[in-house]
């Protein structure tokens, strides 16, 4: 029986640095403004229109004023407001999965004043899905991919590495998410609501991933609610092609939708990351516990010195320990430890969008490589 959790590598050190090469990773244009305006205040209506999508990211805007009591062009006036602002917003991205593609978290070690500076430059690099600048041993935590584990070596050694001012990295292979955040919820919504918004249970069968369903995935990562129409002509197909083939990734998994709200607006305002370790004979367990834990933003396993890297959202500072405490005790019979803990200072890009410093989308970054899109 599962148990459920309430609330209560390698390293690379570089002595001479340098700049990548410019062919590959070309220096972004400056970043947009320091996103110093006040975020918005929500109503319940606002918070219940970001839960809806997060259960159903394209509903349409019947269905949810239907669910929340309200015609559609009150709640499609909403959500306008909240996307143009970049207070929320719905994107896509390829899930962690056995799909040839390779992952790692990256931890960063740089020269005191340069921190800020190479966390900005990376955010923009396709390559680089999220990072975050951080308290403790490392300056910089980076979710990176590559095709292989030749272009993961590259881009971490060649590219990350060589920036100047980056003294050290530390690769942490991703093998496994047993948890990722496109599973997280606001709870605005009542279980009736979420019920009916759910969509229908047709999982779809993956299928090979072509040159136009990658077309789809950077349009959807940009804009994951947009119109069949625009999509069939970014991906240069008909609207037909394009509907089945959205139907077909999402269904099957291959490809995740997600809504997000700015961190502070959802009443969990602190980002921790904690470097645990289980026995390898427990990692199932374990999993499968924390999968239950409210607070649990993503859990990746990984092939380091420490076997798991936990995302975590809190109410409060003082509960970085206080969660911590009550991981160990309840995992004990499983050896789980936390090894260190970090507070995240601030998020520079999640999931492929780079972040202002409220933490309100600015703009996204398709994942994906030139060269895969024909």
């Amino acid at each position: 029986m599962q148990e459920s959790i309430t609330p209560g590598s390698r390293e690379r050190q570089t002595d001479q640095v340098g700049t990548a090469p410019e062919r590959l990773w070309p220096r972004p244009a400056a970043p947009p403004g320091p996103g110093d305006a006040p975020l918005p205040a929500l109503t319940e209506l606002d918070l219940a229109v970001v839960n809806a999508l997060q259960i159903q990211p394209r509903a349409p805007w019947s269905l949810v004023g239907e669910v929340l009591g309200v015609d559609a062009a009150t709640v499609a006036r909403r959500w306008k407001r909240l996307s143009d602002s970049g207070t929320a917003w719905v994107d896509g991205y390829w899930p962690p999965a056995d799909d040839g593609q390779v992952r790692a978290q990256v931890e960063i070690v740089t020269e005191a004043d340069r921190s800020w500076e190479i966390g900005r430059i990376i955010a923009h690099d396709p390559e680089t899905m999220s990072v975050k600048h951080t308290s403790g041993a490392r300056d910089l935590l980076a979710i990176v991919w590559a095709y292989d584990m030749d272009g993961l070596v590259d881009y971490i050694g060649g590219r990350i590495a060589g920036l100047s001012g980056v003294r050290l990295t530390r690769t942490h292979v991703i093998t496994g998410a047993p948890f990722e955040g496109s599973r997280w919820r606001l709870r605005s919504l009542s279980a009736g609501q979420r019920a009916r918004l759910a969509p229908p249970a047709a999982p779809a069968r993956p299928e090979p991933v072509t040159a136009v369903d990658r077309r789809i995935a950077v349009a959807l990562g940009e804009d994951g609610r947009m119109p069949l129409a625009e999509l069939a002509r970014r991906a240069g197909t008909s609207v037909a092609t394009v509907g089945r083939r959205v139907r077909r990734l999402v269904g099957s998994g291959q490809f995740v939708l997600r809504c997000s709200l700015a961190r502070p607006l959802t009443g969990w305002p602190v980002s921790v990351v904690y470097f645990a370790s289980v026995p390898a004979e427990h990692l199932d367990a374990a999993t499968a516990s924390l999968r239950t834990l409210p607070e649990l933003r993503l859990c990746t396993v990984t092939a380091g010195p420490h076997n798991l890297i936990l995302d975590v959202w809190l109410r409060g500072v003082p509960e970085v320990h206080t969660l911590e405490a009550h991981l160990v005790q309840e995992l004990a019979h499983l050896r789980f430890r936390v090894d260190d803990r970090v507070m995240v200072l601030r998020t520079e890009k999640n999931v492929g969008r780079v972040l202002d410093r409220r933490g309100r989308s600015l703009r996204a970054v398709p994942m994906e490589l030139p060269e895969a899109l024909t």
